[in-house]
């Protein structure tokens, strides 16, 4: 069984590596990042171009949805979505004994709270907190909730106050830890064990999430079957009534109840709060946020964010949303007004009938107050399975409309309860809860499942094992056209060698800065030398992650790389691929570096850096070989780290390279999967790819053609600023 904390000081090894760790100890404030600086520019046209491909993909699914006509076709279509994300997450696994405990008992005012530990998978423990009303009658079936919480440290225990007001309203409820929030840290500090390596949630989701995408897994299977288990747990409680379960979550909490809901019939009302909104605004706005809520392929596979909605019709659900939400409260309006008219085709209660002050509130384009069912110019009765609550403030404002929430569990789960009525408190206060003992919200001894139980599993270990099944035991070795179509399949690489037309200007360029569209509003830039001497040169592609004109070590050595080169006679062209210039964005965790963000986008829409990147390669040998100064026949490419992993599946398809020189690369897939904690690896991800190929099989396809110096393992930091040309290792 794997022991985490010995493995993960065995991996930091180096001093470059603990000096990266450090800075992760320490989260901080998010940078803001101005995408209208010139550095990033690059990043703009790159954000821009994916963002029309999501365009085009929802506008024909949008398109789909509204030719549906029948009840009839709306299940079909349930029936083909459904199937479609459980492919993109790489199926749910096995369902196996919870092996439950209860760890402790509390009291509280109206409710008692049991501390449970239960296994959504053999040796991977879930910790939650049962809330159980007091006084109820011998024999009586209770209504159940389950909530998950938002994006916080705290986890449950951040749940409190809103699991506090389900119980005194009569509601069993399960409030659980998410993956690498509360008590779940994947990557804990060995030095501060309530403290994450990965800096904050959205890291530790981050990190958890490449590997299982190197296996055609996405994160959310874990996510979302541990909540399945949570479903699991409530059902075999004597207290529940099995038949009455719903869920509730706000923000990240919101994205799990959402696939939970989607994906699990059993529960019989969900409100997602927080959440819903429709790509076009969210990727228009903040863009992708988290592992788990960005599926690789999912708008490719004409999906957006109503399908979540539609998925759970014909069963009661809550959309609720804040007008000054982060996620975008128009996509959350126009989103709720599409599933409005699926959910019709089940439930005609949910158009609603025409009301003149429906109609008014409806037209309301920046409404203050809290409401209900605003998408629509019809009045909607709350009886109706499709409700829309929304309210005034900011991301996770719910006090306001939480008696329209609680009243909408309520009206669904407690038949003939006053739905109208129920019990608030006060304003929810902030900070822990007074009057309970300081440990009653912790189910572990010693507050982390990683501590409490050093050899239970992790998503790392999990992942490890279903690779094992996953990957053919007899996988054959590819090569030619067979490695050629399995890299574009993977990657989304498309540009065919010699078929981008070049400009005459790109041709005659001389020595001086240089750019290339390479796709549409998309240009590389880099330095272009031209020898004075007449007649045709060898030349060289070098790929550099920025500017050789930076000012840091790395640049400089790749201008030093640069002028030796052109000492030599070579016409050198060097380039930062896409996003060109590199530019910054916000970093989930130093770990995961500053193009996680951007690859989470290009997967929505089934690209990959790698996969752009190698486009851009090709298209510049294009650009290279059309020159009538260059010999076609001597093009080599040069290239560190990330970029020289770029070369290696470029020189593959593109046989006009006749030579790559690479260092510092990853070795394989294989060894960056058995890396306890991947450092700087976004940039190298491919969706899948081990399922088809891995980096030795490239290496051997290139054969006299590739020379490799200093391969990195998977366990080694692959981090561009680790990972220089040979020349800054010898200065």
């Amino acid at each position: 069984m794997y022991r985490f904390s010995s493995v993960i000081f065995r991996s930091f090894a180096t001093t470059a590596l603990l000096g990266t760790l450090a800075y992760a100890q320490a989260p901080a404030a998010p940078a803001k990042i101005d995408p209208n600086s010139p550095a990033n520019i690059g990043r703009a046209e790159l954000v821009q171009y994916l963002d029309s491909i999501a365009a085009q993909d929802t506008a024909t699914r949008h398109a789909a949805v509204a030719a549906l006509s029948s009840r009839a076709e709306a299940e079909d279509r349930q029936a083909v979505v459904r199937k479609k994300i459980l492919s993109l997450i790489g199926g749910l696994p096995e369902r196996t004994p919870l092996n439950a405990k209860t760890l402790g008992v509390t009291q509280a005012n109206g409710f008692r709270i049991e501390k449970i530990l239960f296994e959504s998978q053999p040796g991977f423990p879930v910790t939650a907190l049962l809330y159980l009303p007091d006084g109820k009658p011998a024999g009586e079936k209770l209504s159940a909730v389950l909530i998950a919480p938002g994006h916080g440290p705290a986890g449950k225990a951040s749940d409190y106050f809103t699991a506090a007001t389900f119980a005194r309203n009569g509601f069993v409820v399960l409030s659980y830890d998410p993956i690498g929030q509360g008590e779940r840290l994947q990557y804990p500090d060995p030095s501060k064990p309530d403290a994450s390596l990965a800096s904050r949630p959205t890291g530790e989701h981050g990190e958890a999430g490449l590997q299982p995408s190197l296996i055609g897994d996405a994160i959310s299977r874990y996510f979302v079957w541990d909540a399945m288990r949570g479903i699991d747990y409530l059902s075999q409680r004597p207290e529940v009534d099995p038949k009455r379960i719903g869920a509730f979550g706000c923000s990240g909490g919101g994205a799990m109840t959402a696939l939970t809901g989607a994906l699990d019939t059993r529960v019989a009302a969900t409100a997602v709060a927080c959440y819903n909104t429709s790509f076009d605004t969210l990727l228009a706005s903040i863009g992708p946020q988290d592992g788990e809520q960005s599926i690789p392929g999912f708008i490719a596979a004409g999906l957006d964010f109503p399908d979540w909605i539609e998925l759970v019709a014909p069963r009661p659900y809550a959309a609720v949303a804040t007008y000054s939400d982060m996620f975008p409260f128009a996509g959350a309006r126009t989103t709720v007004s599409e599933a409005r008219r699926f959910y019709a085709l089940f439930d005609p209660a949910s158009a609603g009938m025409p009301s003149a002050s429906a109609a008014e509130a409806a037209a309301q384009s920046h409404p203050t107050a809290p409401a209900l069912n605003i998408d629509t110019p019809n009045a909607v009765p709350l009886t109706a399975r499709l409700q829309f609550i929304t309210g005034p403030g900011g991301h996770g404002a719910l006090s306001p409309i939480m008696g329209n929430i609680v009243g909408f569990f309520l009206r669904n789960l407690q038949p003939g309860s006053d739905a109208d009525h129920p019990l608030l408190p006060p304003p929810i206060p902030r900070g822990a809860p007074t009057g309970l003992p300081k440990d009653a919200l912790q189910v572990t001894s010693t507050g982390q499942v990683a501590t409490s139980y050093p050899h239970a599993e992790t998503i790392f270990t999990l992942n490890l094992k279903h690779a094992a099944q996953a990957i053919p035991s007899s996988r054959p070795v590819l090569a030619g056209e067979k490695l050629a179509v399995a890299i574009r399949e993977t990657t989304g690489a498309k540009a065919k060698p010699g078929a981008s037309k070049q400009e005459s200007a790109t041709q005659s360029t001389k020595t001086g800065e240089f750019q290339l569209e390479t796709a549409p509003n998309v240009n590389l830039r880099g330095t272009l030398s031209v020898p004075p001497t007449a007649g045709r040169h060898p030349a060289v592609l070098l790929l550099a992650p920025e500017s050789i004109d930076a000012d840091n070590p790395r640049a400089q050595a790749n201008k030093a790389e640069f002028e030796k080169l052109t000492a030599a006679g070579n016409i050198v062209l060097a380039v930062t691929p896409s996003p060109s210039p590199a530019g910054t964005d916000d970093m989930k965790s130093p770990i995961l570096g500053p193009f996680y963000l951007l690859s989470l986008r290009a997967e929505l829409v089934k690209h990959t850096l790698v996969g752009m990147r190698v486009d851009d390669v090709i298209r510049l040998v294009d650009a290279l070989a059309s020159r009538p100064d260059v010999d076609a026949s001597r093009i080599t490419a040069i290239g560190s780290g990330h970029m020289g992993l770029v070369l290696l599946h470029a020189a593959v398809l593109d046989a006009r390279l006749k030579h790559i020189t690479i260092d510092h690369v990853l070795s394989s897939y294989h060894s960056l999967l058995e890396a306890p904690l991947p450092i700087g690896a976004s940039e190298d991800i491919i969706p899948g790819v081990l399922l088809h190929y891995d980096i030795p099989d490239l290496a051997k396809a290139l054969g006299t053609r590739l020379t490799e110096t200093e391969p990195l393992k998977g366990t080694d930091d692959l981090s561009q600023t680790s990972t220089p040309l040979e020349t800054l290792r010898n200065q």
